[in-house]
């Protein structure tokens, strides 16, 4: 039984996860939410509770919440029925489809989702600031923070967060979804940095910040030329495996930017196509494909939190 008495019902939920285009620890992070969703499925059982991970292939039960967080304190589903109050059964279904090390973020899309699910199937009704935290708390619980990525994942589009753990504020930008698609790339390099690899000479603190600035300014005033020569800078920040330093080189020359995601082995190029023929895009796709490298095909997500 829910809390108000009614019977727990079934629901499930859905988040995009997060790709960092800009911004460094401490700092604003520019994020694009990419149609790689997170999903959470809430169903009704006879009796206790039961969860199950199938990004991380992992299941538990147990008869109560209690015996539910200490036999997996790390799953989401578990900490969020706990902290919701969820009553015996329940079986709580999540799954995030990219492998760990992509470097595309699916924590804070997972623990919104979930957050979410749990919540409708116990007659929870939330305001998005209230899910936010929940879910910001669920993540911490388990040991999964990425709070930069829930905005982005309720929200949707391109999304900049700024200020302190536990208090930052996101806004979403007013841009052209179709030129961000056009002008972004995906890279699958294959393999991360290794462990301990350097990075770069990239700006950090106040002059980080203010790049992510520049970046957003540009954005917003559709200058999408402009974010070419802003990404490159960034990218020096970065520390990079040889499969990653071999793309970022064939981009630049060919007259685009390219910046590794962090803990990842994806990079993101950015490139906008010329505006009546052939341009940046084009030469830096051309240039892909001559070594062998073939862009993921992502998007904008634009939809952010569903639920049914």
């Amino acid at each position: 039984m829910s809390p108000a008495g009614a019977p727990a019902q079934a629901a499930s939920a859905s988040a995009p996860g997060r790709l960092e285009l800009s911004g460094k620890e401490g700092g604003p992070r520019l994020s694009l939410a990419l149609d790689r969703r997170a999903l959470c499925r809430v169903e009704p059982i006879a009796a206790g509770l039961e969860v199950e991970s199938k990004e991380s292939l992992t299941k538990a039960s147990a008869r109560d919440t209690g015996e539910l967080v200490e036999r997996s304190p790390g799953s989401l589903a578990a900490q969020a029925l706990a902290l919701l109050g969820a009553p015996a059964g329940l079986r709580v279904v999540t799954e995030w489809k990219l492998p760990a090390g992509s470097g595309i973020h699916g924590g804070a899309a997972l623990a919104l989702a979930t957050t979410a699910a749990v919540s409708r199937a116990l007659g929870q009704e939330r305001q998005p600031s209230e899910l936010i935290a929940v879910a910001r708390e669920v993540g911490a619980r388990a040991g999964r923070v990425d709070e930069h990525g829930l905005h982005a994942a309720l929200w949707g589009g391109v999304v900049l967060t700024r200020g302190a753990s536990g208090s930052l504020e996101g806004e979403r930008l007013d841009v052209d979804p179709g030129r961000v698609d056009e002008s972004l790339m995906v890279v699958d390099a294959g393999e991360p940095p290794e462990a301990g690899a350097p990075a770069g000479a990239g700006p950090a603190g106040e002059a980080g910040a203010a790049l992510t600035g520049r970046i957003v300014a540009a954005l917003g005033s559709g200058r999408y030329e402009e974010v070419v020569d802003l990404v490159a800078e960034e990218a020096g920040s970065v520390a990079v495996g040889p499969g990653q330093r071999l793309i970022v080189d064939l981009a630049r020359e060919a007259g685009g930017a390219a910046r590794p995601l962090r803990e990842g082995r994806l990079v993101v190029v950015w490139a906008p196509p010329g505006a009546r023929g052939p341009g940046r895009r084009e030469a830096v796709q051309a240039a892909l494909q001559a070594a062998g490298w073939k862009p993921l095909a992502v998007r904008l997500d634009l939809r952010g939190l569903e639920l049914d």
